[in-house]
């Protein structure tokens, strides 16, 4: 088995990778999860949220059912192609803690490992404040029903936000197994708000007709089938849509955690994927069959989910609680973990202490915590999630180009290092074996070779 230490340099373990090895199945105490638990749920919950139901009406309304298809096509192709990228890192080699930095580290070097891991680690963190504004928008929708706003619409999000993130440094602080429980109860949350939109678009109620919901309608399907962008474009929409898709490394972040890596990480990140793209242009087709443009009168709601619902306090609530998976974000703090123990950056030592029985990243979790603060003042939902795009499109395409270097260099067949310095031996002894031809000539600078086992000496 390639990488049997563990390690593609086959020499002694980095800091991270003996912190993690010492973390068994077998310890007393630890917790192990299955594909299932570990990372078809963490995936799942962290694909879905925020963007599913507060966006992707407006998204519909917006690029029309044909092109939103589209654009969940384009983010998919982006996911899944990351995603298999991730499963033969993981499939390639021994896998310890420290998630995609861990992978990405032991495959193509610290190098590309570090700027990945940083890049991935600061992208979550700004996610947490994305899922938390969010939810937040939701609940102040409702005081504003009521005429309980405490101060303004938008104070009033950068308050409920502040609250709601400080509730989910809780239970990430709580630890591993708090925070799985809490994802089983969130995911049923989330398939009862799912089943509940698929059951409303079947019942068209009289009083939601004024609005501009009629069930399922051809007519209905055809005109909202083109696009109709105010102030929009089709890259910007799909900027805006594209954070709903990134959450396929949640599997692979706990790498630590997981009973059998090699097996979970490519089962479940492969299936969640498959399943919340379904699920996606599965909503987008419906709501964009049941609901006319601009029926309400209001110019930023060109379609609103909330219509197709059986209940109105479902999509308002329920829908937006499902945004609380933001927990799992903080999980994500492995990857800086690891990173701060490999101690690639001066000064980040410090993150690198865990605490408890699994290692817990305190540290990490209170740094998340201070950068979503940051980013939840804000309180634009559509001004975050453009800025997440970016950093998660970077990580994917670091990924992407870590695996397709280890090909290149073919590292994992041979116990000779990462995968850059393979390459650099390839090359060095394919050169040198193109000038082997060369006559001897006292103006030539000339090679000799000499094999010893599995050893090559070159002489002058």
């Amino acid at each position: 088995e390639p990488f049997e230490d563990g390690y593609a340099n086959g020499e002694e373990g980095t800091p991270a990778g003996d912190a993690a090895a010492t973390y068994t199945p077998d310890s007393k105490g630890i917790v192990k999860f299955g594909w299932i638990k570990g990372v078809l749920v963490r995936c799942m919950l962290n694909i879905w949220g925020v963007m599913l139901f507060i966006r992707l009406s407006w998204i519909v309304g917006q690029a029309g059912i044909g092109l939103s298809v589209v654009v969940i096509a384009m983010a998919t192709v982006v996911t899944t192609i990351t995603g298999l990228s991730t499963s033969a890192i993981a499939t390639n080699g021994f896998v310890r803690g420290g998630g995609a930095y861990y992978l990405i580290s032991r495959s193509l070097g610290p190098e590309f490992g570090g700027a990945i891991g940083l890049i991935f680690a600061f992208a979550n963190a700004v996610a947490v404040a994305m899922y938390v504004v969010g939810f937040a928008e939701t609940v102040v929708e409702l005081l504003k029903e009521n005429g309980t706003l405490m101060i303004d619409e938008m104070n009033d999000i950068r308050i409920i936000g502040a609250i709601t993130v400080v509730i989910l440094l809780g239970i990430s602080v709580a630890g591993m197994e708090w925070e799985a429980k809490a994802q089983i109860v969130l995911l049923v949350i989330l398939i009862l708000a799912i089943g509940d939109f698929v059951i409303g678009t079947f019942i068209p109620l009289d009083s939601k007709k004024a609005k501009g919901f009629f069930g399922y309608k051809a007519e209905i399907f055809m005109e909202n089938f083109g696009p109709d962008f105010r102030e929009e474009t089709f890259f910007s929409v799909f900027a805006i849509f594209f954070p709903a898709a990134t959450g396929i490394l949640a599997g692979a972040n706990i790498s630590g955690d997981l009973a059998d890596p090699q097996s979970a990480i490519p089962k479940g990140t492969l299936l969640a994927i498959l399943i919340t793209t379904l699920v996606y242009m599965g909503i987008a087709v419906s709501v964009g069959s049941c609901v006319v443009r601009d029926a309400t009168g209001n110019i930023n709601n060109t379609i609103i989910t909330e219509l197709t619902n059986c209940t109105t306090a479902a999509c308002k609530l329920n829908y937006d609680f499902s945004s609380c998976q933001t927990g799992c974000h903080y999980g994500l703090m492995n990857n800086f973990q690891a990173l701060c123990k490999d101690n690639i950056y001066p000064g980040f030592q410090m993150f690198a202490k865990g605490y408890g029985k699994n290692n817990e990243p305190l540290r990490g979790y209170l740094l998340t915590f201070l950068i979503a603060l940051g980013f939840i003042l804000i309180a634009e939902l559509n001004v975050i999630a453009p800025i997440i795009s970016n950093f998660f499109l970077a990580s994917y395409a670091l990924i992407n180009f870590s695996v397709f270097h280890a090909s290149l260099a073919k590292s994992p067949d041979v116990n000779w290092g990462s995968s850059t310095q393979a390459l650099t031996y390839l090359n060095a002894l394919q050169h040198s074996i193109r000038l082997s031809g060369v006559e001897d000539h006292v103006k030539n600078f000339s090679f000799e070779f000499q094999y010893h086992g599995d050893c090559l000496d070159v002489a002058t």
